[in-house]
């Protein structure tokens, strides 16, 4: 029994030592978390704990070699204070039987959809997808592992999506 419960710790502190460290603070969790650009880059939405009378923001930055963050590149937006009016949230299954979760803000330069597309239990496709405005280029930033998001603690906190592809539609 002794040795089986050392076999247990060590597995437990492997799978401990080896999970990426993200850029979401003491105090916070990520809503949504993946490593993108084969683990050289992060995705994050970090919300306060809890989030009844907190924040949101968005966070994407380099990570080492182990996963540990590097640098934060982009936070948004600038202030937590009055953070969760600049997001709207969408939960929604289009025709084509894709499931969608979605998380978007806009900046003066570019508006910015962090989401997973599912069929079933498969992932398909997530990462963050930054649309220029003006000039409508759209680059897509995929995770390269699959993502967490718990969309679900978001709802009544950011408002329902207009600008989904099935119209609008709200965190359910």
């Amino acid at each position: 029994m002794p040795r089986r419960r050392a076999l247990h710790t060590g597995l437990l502190l492997l799978l401990l030592a080896s999970r990426p460290v993200f850029a979401c603070e003491t105090g916070t969790f990520a809503v949504f978390a993946c490593e993108a650009a084969r683990g050289r880059k992060f995705i994050e939405l970090c919300a306060s704990s809890p989030v009844e009378g907190g924040f949101l923001e968005y966070r994407f930055g380099a990570q080492d070699k182990d996963g540990n963050e590097q640098s934060v590149e982009f936070v948004y937006p600038p202030s937590r204070s009055g953070s969760f009016k600049h997001f709207f949230g969408a939960t929604y299954t289009a025709k084509d039987g894709v499931y969608t979760q979605s998380v978007r803000f806009q900046t003066a330069k570019a508006s910015y959809e962090v989401y997973t597309h599912a069929r079933g239990m498969a992932t398909i496709r997530a990462g963050v997808k930054v649309r220029e405005i003006g000039g409508g280029r759209t680059t897509d930033i995929t995770c390269t592992e699959r993502p967490r998001f718990y969309i679900h603690e978001l709802k009544g906190h950011i408002d329902c999506d207009t600008s989904t592809r099935v119209g609008r539609a709200c965190i359910r």
